[in-house]
């Protein structure tokens, strides 16, 4: 958020967790919104900067719903672009979304970004997206959402996550 990017502790507390974790920062993804980054653009390029001292990921949230989103493109080196719901959720039935979700892949495989596909709700989206070459996709077709423990506790086994500031 906005917010988050200006946040004075944000940077000791990331450093903290990945100390404290042993996670791999490469591993550690930030989402910036198109509706942060506008808000702010000096912040965000700063903790665009600060991310990649670090080795972490970030991605551009909801791509295409803002009115300047390619300039971001060429101004903030991220990881990966989020195609914006909107142009997913009627994929199906609409040849203007369509052409929009194809077009925004391409710029992003061209500049070596992954592309994921918000709002992938049905199957036949996820077959036009996978067609399109968008290698990933957040829905509730492909899971619901879960807290963090949870998915934690499956992955490791049952262990349990220790209690830590929610951002």
């Amino acid at each position: 958020s906005a917010q988050t990017l200006s946040d004075p502790h944000l940077w000791d507390f990331v450093d903290e967790a990945i100390a404290e974790s042993g996670a791999p920062p490469s591993a550690i993804g930030f989402e910036i919104t198109e509706t942060a980054a506008v808000t702010n653009f000096d912040a965000a390029a700063e903790f665009v900067r600060k991310a990649r001292l670090r080795h972490c990921r970030v991605s551009l949230d909801d791509f295409g719903a803002g009115m300047s989103s390619f300039e971001y493109l060429r101004r903030f080196p991220i990881d990966a672009i989020k195609i914006d719901g909107s142009f997913v959720e009627h994929i199906a039935e609409s040849r203007f979304d369509r052409e929009i979700v194809s077009a925004i892949a391409g710029i992003a495989r061209s500049m070596g970004a992954a592309v994921v596909a918000e709002k992938v709700e049905e199957k036949n989206a996820l077959e036009i997206l996978v067609g399109m070459g968008v290698a990933y996709g957040q829905g509730y077709f492909l899971h619901r959402p879960e807290p963090l423990s949870a998915i934690v506790a499956r992955a490791s086994g049952g262990l349990t996550m220790p209690a830590r500031r929610q951002m």
